[in-house]
C-alpha cells in the first residue's frame, strides 16, 4: 500500500530551440551535464568541460625540461663549477633567454591550437593580424617581469652561486612557471585580459622610473625627463609606452571586430576606431623618440606628444556623438573630466600655479583615467546580446505540442564565459534531454 500511495516520479525532457542549435553547432547525441545553480537549472555541454580543464602537467613541464637540457649542457661544457643567481652567465641570463625563447614558443603553439579548434569564441575577435601585436607585447612583458624579479632577488641574495645541478634546478622552476602562465594566457587571452595588462604596464613602468630617478629630481624638469638620456634606465619608461600602444592597438581591433558585428556601418564607431587607433600611435611615439636634445628625435617626441593631446582632446569631445549607446553617467563623467582638463591647462600657462610635471602628472592621471572608463564601455557594447529563450518542460514520451523536431537536441553553449540558463527549475523532478 505505501508503494502505491507514494507519488509518481517522471523524468522530463526539453528540446532546445533551433536558433541556439544553430548557433552552438550542437547535434543529437551530444554529451551534457545539467546542475542547479541558484536554483537555476544549467544544461551545459560537455565538451565545455573539457575546454576548461586545467593545464596538463606536461605542456609546461616538457618545455622546461628541453631548457634546462640546454643550461645544464652549456654550464657543464664550460666547466663551470658555481653559477652566480644574476650578473653575465647567470641562472638570470639563462631564465631571461632560455625562458622567454620557451614561454614565447608556448604561447604561440597554444594560440594557434586554441584559434583552430575554436575553444575559445573570444578568439574569434582575435584575426591574425593581431597576433604580431600580441606576441611582441607578451614577448616585452615577460622579459620587462623577469628582469624586474632578478633585480630584486640580486638585492636580496647578492653574491650568491649555486653548483650546476641546483642551478639546473632553479633554472627548471623559474622555466616551468614561465611556461605554465604562458600557457594560462594562450587559453584564456581577451579583452579584460588586456585591459589588465594596460593597467599593469603603464603603472608599473611609470612608477618604477620615477623610483629609479628620484635622485635625479625627475620632477624638477618634466615627466617626458624619464625617457631621456639623462634618466637611469630610460629605456624602461620609452619600453612602457611602447608596449603599452601595442596593447592599445591589439586591444581596439579586437573590441572593434566584436563592435562592427553588432553595429555595422556606424559612423561614429568607425570614427572612434580611427582616433583611438592615432592615439595609441602617438603613444607609441612618445616613447620610440626619445626628447634629447634639439635634434630631429625632439621634434618628433613633440609631434607625438601634443598629437597624442589633440586626439585625445577631440575624442573626449565627440565621445558622446560616437558612441553607439553611451551612457549617461559616462558622457557626464567626459564633461567634467573635459573641464578639469581645461582648469589643469589655466592653472598651468595662465595661472602658473602648476609647474609643468604636475601639469604633466593630473592630465595623464585623468586621460588615463577616462580611456580605461571608454574601453570599459567598449567592452561591455561589444558582448554580444544573451541568446534567451523560453522552452516548455514535458514528460518523457509525450509529444511535442509545438512541433518541434523529436530529436532530442544536446543542450546550452559551450561558451567560456558563461553558459545562459534557457530553462526554468520545475519543482520536484529529476531533468533529462
Amino acid at each position: 500500500m505505501a508503494e502505491e500511495n507514494a507519488p509518481q516520479r517522471h523524468n522530463l525532457k526539453v528540446t532546445i530551440p533551433h536558433q541556439i542549435v544553430d548557433e552552438l553547432g550542437l547535434k543529437s547525441g551530444d554529451d551534457v551535464k545539467i546542475h542547479i545553480t541558484d536554483n537555476n537549472v544549467v544544461i551545459e555541454s560537455d565538451n565545455n568541460a573539457s575546454e576548461r580543464q586545467e593545464i596538463k602537467i606536461r605542456w609546461f613541464v616538457l618545455p622546461a625540461l628541453i631548457a634546462t637540457i640546454i643550461f645544464l649542457t652549456f654550464a657543464l661544457v664550460r666547466q663551470r663549477d658555481l653559477i652566480p643567481l644574476t650578473g653575465s652567465l647567470s641562472i638570470s641570463t639563462a631564465v631571461i633567454i632560455l625562458g622567454v625563447v620557451s614561454g614565447i614558443i608556448s604561447f604561440t603553439t597554444f594560440y594557434i591550437r586554441n584559434h583552430k579548434e575554436d575553444r575559445n569564441r573570444a578568439l574569434k575577435g582575435l584575426y591574425w593580424r593581431n597576433f604580431p601585436v600580441i606576441l611582441i607585447s607578451f614577448t616585452i612583458i615577460l622579459a620587462l617581469t623577469l628582469i624586474a624579479i632578478f633585480w630584486f632577488m640580486g638585492i636580496l641574495f647578492k653574491g650568491a652561486a649555486f653548483d650546476p645541478y641546483t642551478a639546473g634546478a632553479l633554472f627548471a622552476l623559474f622555466t616551468m612557471t614561465i611556461n605554465y602562465f604562458m600557457i594560462y594566457a594562450a587559453l584564456h587571452i581577451n579583452s579584460e585580459m588586456m585591459v589588465r595588462l594596460l593597467i599593469l604596464v603603464i603603472v608599473g613602468g611609470v612608477l618604477a622610473s620615477m623610483i629609479t630617478n628620484s635622485d635625479n629630481h625627475w620632477w624638477e624638469t618634466n615627466l617626458s625627463f624619464l625617457g631621456t638620456q639623462h634618466a637611469n634606465y630610460s629605456w624602461q619608461f620609452n619600453l612602457t609606452l611602447m608596449v603599452s600602444a601595442l596593447l592599445m592597438v591589439g586591444l581596439i581591433d579586437y573590441l572593434f571586430v566584436w563592435l562592427h558585428r553588432k553595429y555595422p556601418h556606424d559612423l561614429g564607431l568607425n570614427t572612434l576606431r580611427v582616433l583611438l587607433t592615432v592615439m595609441a600611435f602617438s603613444l607609441f611615439g612618445v616613447g620610440a623618440f626619445a626628447n634629447n636634445g634639439k635634434g630631429l628625435l625632439h621634434l618628433l617626441h613633440d609631434i607625438a606628444a601634443w598629437g597624442l593631446v589633440a586626439v585625445l582632446g577631440v575624442t573626449v569631445i565627440l565621445i558622446r556623438w560616437l558612441l553607439p549607446k553611451g551612457s549617461r553617467q559616462f558622457q557626464v563623467i567626459s564633461d567634467i573630466i573635459v573641464g578639469l582638463l581645461l582648469i589643469d591647462f589655466i592653472l598651468f600657462k595662465y595661472v602658473g600655479y602648476f609647474s609643468l610635471t604636475a601639469f604633466q602628472l593630473v592630465a595623464f592621471d585623468l586621460a588615463f583615467s577616462w580611456i580605461l572608463l571608454l574601453l570599459g564601455s567598449l567592452r561591455r557594447l561589444s558582448h554580444r546580446d544573451d541568446l534567451t529563450m523560453t522552452v516548455v518542460l514535458q514528460e518523457e514520451g509525450t509529444a511535442d505540442a509545438k512541433g518541434a523536431s523529436a530529436g532530442e537536441q544536446a543542450s546550452e553553449p559551450p561558451v567560456d564565459d558563461a553558459a545562459a540558463s534557457t530553462t526554468e527549475k520545475p519543482a520536484g523532478p529529476e531533468s533529462k534531454l
